[in-house]
């Protein structure tokens, strides 16, 4: 994603960085997000002969919730692209584009470390 938006930078000539701060920490935390979307496996589930596998039905669960997620969180990564790259008064009159862009990041942010404490230890 952070390609994408240097090229896209570099294709409309705009140089005003700060913009770019909420859709690199957007982007960012959506990719730190992606690993959470498998549930983790049971522990001794399913032994040498068995070809089960078995998942936690909560884990299970918040896999499905994350992927939806992360689906939103393209959305309003892209609306962050967006709002980086108009002139202020261009989408709504009176909204401050970068400040609102930078929001949008920082919500993601946190809604990842939201989905990453849910799930717990890593495996």
């Amino acid at each position: 994603m952070a390609i994408f938006e240097l090229l896209l930078r570099v294709s409309l000539q705009n140089a005003d960085t700060i913009a770019f701060i909420g859709p690199t920490v957007g982007g960012a935390s959506l990719g730190m997000m992606l690993p959470l979307t498998r549930a983790k496996q049971l522990p001794g589930a399913g032994g040498a002969t068995t070809r089960r596998i078995s998942f936690d039905r909560w884990a299970d669960h918040l896999a499905q919730v994350t992927n939806v997620a992360i689906w939103a969180g393209f959305t309003a990564w892209a609306c962050s692209l967006y709002l980086s790259l108009a002139n202020d008064g261009d989408v709504i009159a009176g909204l401050d584009g970068g400040r609102t862009s930078i929001l949008i990041g920082v919500i993601i942010c946190i809604a990842t470390i939201v989905f990453d404490s849910a799930r717990g230890g890593k495996s």
